[in-house]
């Protein structure tokens, strides 16, 4: 059991804190407000980006489907592990630099093309 002394001063309460507001509140934003997604179409108008062409739409399936394929060979014992390994590796990045080199074309066709065309004959 405590006993508090006679002559001190009582513990100090704690006391809810008022949650009215201090300073008096800013007026509403007038005019358009651009949230989400919908801001970057608005402020930065951009052209539609040209669909993959047919050599870089082949180049994507082959780059994608000689890993698997190789691998399966492999396994099924028609070429040696280490050489279908290293055909993969080889193929990946050659195909990869290729893809990439595609696409940076398509995107440069649209970026040249400022004046509203699609550049569809240029491909």
């Amino acid at each position: 059991m405590t006993s508090t002394p006679s002559g001190s001063r009582p513990d100090p309460q704690w006391q809810q804190p008022t949650f009215a507001p201090a300073t008096p509140e800013e007026p509403p934003l007038e005019g358009r407000v651009y949230t989400g997604a919908s801001a970057s179409e608005q402020l930065v108008p951009a052209p539609a980006p040209l669909p993959p062409s047919v050599p870089e739409t082949v180049v994507r399936t082959i780059s994608s489907l000689i890993w698997p394929v190789l691998i399966l060979l492999a396994l099924m014992g028609w070429v040696g592990f280490w050489p279908a390994i290293l055909t993969a590796v080889v193929a990946s990045i050659v195909l990869g630099n290729l893809r990439h080199y595609l696409r940076a074309r398509r995107r440069a066709l649209v970026i040249e093309q400022g004046d509203g065309t699609t550049g569809e004959g240029l491909r």
